[in-house]
């Protein structure tokens, strides 16, 4: 038994080491000193364990390099107002994706079009840093037709996953050795999914080392990648409105509320008309919920994996949730169940 895979085990099903030893009836003496390596579970224990955490008993064998999510961890722990039981949640579940993904890998060769390029923050301002981006990905000018198409070209596997907290829209990691991973939180909508993986990229760009105003340097990435400068000046040309904004929104697919902010960033609209905006916004129940629904796009290289290990090795889907150390049930709620899904 590798004791870490028991503390990620336990904190991914949001439980402590009391509540834990409640469950099993192992005293928590006896849990701790097995998290810490002092002492191994029983056999018997271990299967108990195994039973009550819902987790197949061979991943307490695991025995990966455990890594936590790096700069966008630190963002989240700073800012997201989460708990300190949530955020563990989280992190192990991050990281259970990472041995996951590292599994299902090992057997399939991904080849990314483009590469993920890292920028000093110091050197690059992050409307630089998008236009460097865009140039190295070989992007044409105007809106991007298609971002989680583009980025997982670029390698980066994209999943969604219940984070369970609206606190948090997604997560990165970028492990050495491995694909990039974004963790979208579910239900948001297409728009803000298509800035949230920006945001993320972002980091991944210019945030090596984490930084104080890093979140606001992620979100002008974000805005310039989607929007550049250039390219989008003339349609704000004339002014802004809810109407016009609503309009761009279908040409651009970035939310309202973004144009909006870009608008103002350019300096096509001024501090005074900014706000009106802003509280029409809100007066209309635009902030929460706005009015022209942009298509989802849907992630294709975990499907992609899967459907290698189905059609081109034979693997059952028992012996791919044996594969990702989960039990059918939550491999299905997880990975989908039979799922085909065409190339990148």
């Amino acid at each position: 038994m590798i004791p870490r895979m028991l503390t990620l085990a336990r904190e991914s099903r949001s439980l402590s080491q009391s509540q834990l030893s409640k469950l099993t009836g192992i005293g928590q003496p006896i849990l701790s000193k097995a998290e810490n390596g002092v002492a191994a579970l029983s056999p018997e224990r271990l299967d108990i364990v195994s039973e009550v955490l819902d987790y197949p008993r061979e991943i307490f064998d695991w025995a990966d390099e455990h890594l936590g999510l790096g700069p966008s961890g630190f963002y989240h722990r700073k800012q997201s107002g989460l708990g300190q039981t949530a955020l563990k949640r989280i992190e192990a579940e991050v990281a259970f994706l990472v041995m996951q993904l590292r599994r299902l890998e090992r057997s399939v060769e991904i080849e990314p079009a483009h590469r993920l390029p890292v920028l000093d923050a110091d050197e690059y301002s992050p409307e630089q840093a998008a236009e460097v981006v865009r140039a190295t990905w070989l992007m044409p000018s105007g809106p991007v037709s298609n971002v989680v198409r583009l980025v997982e070209r670029a390698g980066v596997v994209v999943v969604r996953r219940d984070l369970r907290s609206p606190k948090i829209s997604a997560l990165s990691i970028n492990p050495p050795g491995d694909l990039p991973i974004i963790v979208l939180n579910t239900g948001m909508p297409a728009d803000r999914e298509r800035f949230t993986i920006m945001h993320e990229i972002g980091h991944m760009v210019m945030h090596q080392i984490p930084r104080d105003n890093g979140e606001k340097e992620a979100d002008a990435f974000a805005s310039a990648f989607l929007m550049p400068a250039l390219d989008i000046s003339p349609f704000l040309a004339g002014g802004m409105s809810i109407q016009k904004a609503a309009q761009l929104k279908q040409h651009w697919r970035t939310s309202m509320s973004s144009i909006i902010r870009c608008a103002h960033t350019l300096r096509k609209i001024d501090d005074a008309k900014y706000k009106s905006l802003m509280v029409q916004m809100s007066q209309y129940g635009y902030r929460k919920n706005e009015p022209g629904e942009v298509p989802q796009e849907e992630p294709t290289i975990l499907g992609n994996v899967l459907a290698v290990f189905r059609d081109d090795h034979g693997y059952s889907e028992q012996e791919l949730a044996t594969v990702v150390g989960l039990k059918p049930r939550e491999f299905h709620t997880c990975f989908g169940a039979g799922r085909r899904l065409r190339a990148v």
